[in-house]
């Protein structure tokens, strides 16, 4: 299967108008409608041969249905932490080709006539042919089931219950209930879970001493490959720990320097006329009182770059603000001769939206606790839980972390029987950022234990 889209990152492909009906994937855009609109097509594979998308612009992105089209329990599996297996329907390469999918609508910029100009077309599926690939992907799904469970031994079970990964988008969401309308496995009731049941919570990141150990010689190894860096993987587990434990604990900082911001900015926007000649000393107050609120904020980041941990509020005006700092300063300046406050850029901010999925593979395999079951819906749905066969749902997975997490998570509640299943296999991430290449476990690029 392959998209070409827009992704809202500006990335973008151009297609000429002969090569949109050259593409031969298991989903294809097959002809232009109307103005602004390209049709895709959904084929099924008929062996599981691995084919050459003859005519594919960009072959890292695509999708492979070739074992989800087959009718048996054959899926492409990744080992969790904890001796569970995940099992993924699809083989995704590149990274475009959910946003489809999670939005069944989305738009990609064309080049059709090969002339430079660039036009916006809606990406669509008749409701017939995206109805076949999910009752083809949901066959799939109560096959494995199936064949899973019967690896689970001589256990009476008296239904599945299926929970999603929280998620940005709602596709997790849709397509579990939707498993739960479709699925049927040997006559057992199938129930949808509380997605929020588990929540991505960082306040108790730990390190996986246990994983760490279990892998101690990689772990041990140096992490960047082809560079003067000879940082650990396992320090830079600890380092990436220190960060969040950074983040959690600047926090209630950060809300005490934003409550600050507010009175100052009120006083100066709003209420300046009701001080009347007080004005400048009211100001000054609020402004030694922002000044303290940084201070102490600053001082609870020593030893981390501040950016790391936080960054002026998202549509903050630059020029606005600029203009802002100047002016209050100057009105200040004269209560602080000699006392040491300076000037500070009067701004709210934020806390710094790091996000595990930016992390290198190996570093979030040496994780645990990025996720926390929330109490209250816990107690509804274990009783739901309790006696089914336990499906967690996800769009995709690369190296597994995310995965590996919530089964133990689950585990630790007391959920026995566990299956993972996500939409699609997608290639695990062993770089960062300015062309930082990490170093892989092994030639196949897998741990020694999990």
């Amino acid at each position: 299967m392959i998209l070409y889209i827009n992704n809202g990152n500006n990335k973008k492909v151009y297609l000429k108008e002969s090569q949109i009906t050259s593409l031969k994937e298991d989903v294809f855009a097959s002809e232009k409608r109307g103005k602004n609109k390209v049709k895709l097509s959904y084929n099924k594979r008929k062996s599981t041969d691995t084919i050459r998308n003859i005519g594919s612009l960009n072959a890292q992105e695509l999708v492979n249905t070739s074992k989800m089209d087959q009718n048996n329990s054959d899926t492409y599996e990744v080992p969790l932490k904890g001796g569970i297996t995940s099992y993924n329907i699809t083989s995704i390469r590149g990274t475009e080709i959910m946003h489809y999918f999670k939005n069944k609508f989305a738009k990609m910029d064309l080049d059709l006539d090969g002339d430079g100009k660039k036009e916006t077309y809606e990406l669509f599926m008749e409701d017939d042919e995206y109805r076949e690939f999910f009752n083809q992907f949901y066959a799939k799904v109560n096959k494995v089931i199936i064949d899973v469970m019967s690896n689970f031994g001589d256990v009476k079970f008296n239904g599945v219950s299926i929970m999603p990964v929280p998620s940005s988008s709602n596709f997790n969401d849709m397509v579990a209930k939707q498993m739960a309308k479709y699925t049927t496995v040997n006559g057992l009731k199938v129930i949808a879970i509380n997605k929020d049941m588990f929540k991505k919570d960082m306040t108790n990141l730990q390190k996986d001493k246990d994983f760490i150990d279990k892998n101690k010689e990689y772990y041990s190894g140096k992490m960047f490959y082809n560079s003067d860096d000879n940082i650990s993987h396992e320090k830079y587990v600890d380092n990436t720990v220190d960060r969040f434990s950074k983040i959690e604990s600047a926090k209630p900082y950060i809300d005490a320097y934003n409550k600050a911001f507010t009175q100052l900015n009120r006083c100066y926007t709003v209420n300046r006329m009701n001080y009347g000649d007080k004005f400048g000393e009211a100001l000054a107050r609020f402004y030694k009182n922002l000044y303290d609120r940084l201070t102490d904020l600053n001082n609870c980041l020593k030893g981390i770059h501040k950016t790391k941990v936080y960054n002026t509020l998202k549509g903050s005006k630059s020029q606005v603000e600029a203009r802002k700092t100047e002016d209050i300063w100057r009105i200040v300046k004269p209560y602080f001769r000699g006392s040491g406050v300076t000037k500070i850029p009067i701004h709210a901010i934020q806390v710094e939206d790091f996000q595990i999925k930016s992390l290198s593979n190996d570093t979030r395999m040496g994780l645990k606790n990025m996720f926390s079951d929330n109490a209250e819906i816990v107690e509804q749905e274990m009783e739901k839980i309790k006696g089914t066969v336990f499906v967690i749902f996800d769009d995709n997975i690369s190296g597994g972390a995310t995965l590996s997490d919530i089964c133990l998570q689950a585990k630790n509640l007391g959920i026995e029987y566990i299956i993972p299943i996500t939409f699609g296999k997608m290639k695990a991430k062993y770089n960062l950022g300015r062309g930082q290449q990490v170093n892989r476990p092994s030639k196949e690029g897998t741990f020694a234990k999990y």
